[in-house]
């Protein structure tokens, strides 16, 4: 199976997935038959790092379902169509930026929460952000090479395409990719990319996950990276030293609801 963009980038996306994962579930004490719910499931990589773990999985998104659908509904997570107290763990990755009601959102994922369950967010970092910006003229143009040239071998090859990871989008033009080189857009559904930076500090999160019937277990740095993949699959010893020196990209969450 081909990816769009590009098998490289694609392992690499995964890896850092998968260190997030283990990193946040280390504080989590739930047993196998324990039932979850993770907010938007993207690709599915992490839903079967999570199937791999629990008995019991389920997910939503907006845009797209996993390769295995079982247990997926297309679903917001400002309205999750799920009784009260249903889940020992609700679970994202990466997703709190992009929705459009953060607070509903929250909201909604203490409801489904049983009594003594676990939530996990994992969240971006400002220096992820400040890394973004700051790498953007170098590199969104070798990404946009490497999408290009994923995409010609695949029409050469008239290979599977798995379009999981491009989104529900057609590939951009040379316009619209030229305008993002030249101002690169808001990552996720914030106003500005002040806003942006603003909302990815460790206070604002913890606001955001603020809730009085939760409590915090544990907040981790995880890795430092950029969302160009620079030195992708190397100095991983150091990557986890800076995070925890105060250069992590992003940071997990661990809270859980009393009793």
């Amino acid at each position: 199976m081909s990816f769009v963009d590009g098998e490289s980038w694609t392992r690499w996306a995964h890896d850092i997935r998968r260190i997030e994962f283990e990193t946040a579930m280390k504080y989590v004490a739930l047993a196998w038959d324990s039932t979850v719910l993770e907010l938007g499931s993207g690709d599915g990589f992490q839903l079967d790092l999570l199937r791999g773990r629990f008995a019991r999985v389920f997910a939503i998104d907006l845009e797209r379902p996993p390769v295995r659908t079982p247990g997926f509904v297309f679903a917001g997570a400002e309205a999750l169509p799920f009784p009260d107290s249903t889940f020992d763990l609700v679970f994202s990755c990466c997703v709190a930026e992009h929705m459009g009601e953060r607070g509903a959102a929250m909201e909604e994922a203490v409801r489904v929460l049983r009594p003594g369950g676990y939530a996990v967010h994992i969240l971006p970092a400002c220096f992820w952000k400040i890394a973004s910006l700051l790498l953007n003229p170098l590199g969104y143009p070798v990404r946009a090479f490497e999408k290009w040239r994923a995409l010609r071998r695949i029409r050469l090859n008239n290979s599977p395409v798995d379009f999981r990871l491009f989104g529900p989008t057609p590939p951009p033009g040379i316009v619209t990719v030229l305008g993002r080189w030249i101002c690169p857009p808001v990552h996720g559904t914030y106003h500005s990319h002040f806003t942006e930076l603003r909302s990815y500090g460790r206070a604002w999160w913890r606001k955001m996950l603020a809730h009085p019937s939760l409590v915090q277990v544990a907040e981790a740095p995880i890795l430092t990276y950029s969302q160009f993949g620079f030195f992708r699959f190397r100095l991983l010893p150091l990557r986890v030293w800076m995070a925890q020196h105060g250069f992590a990209s992003s940071h997990a969450f661990i809270l859980r609801k009393l009793e």
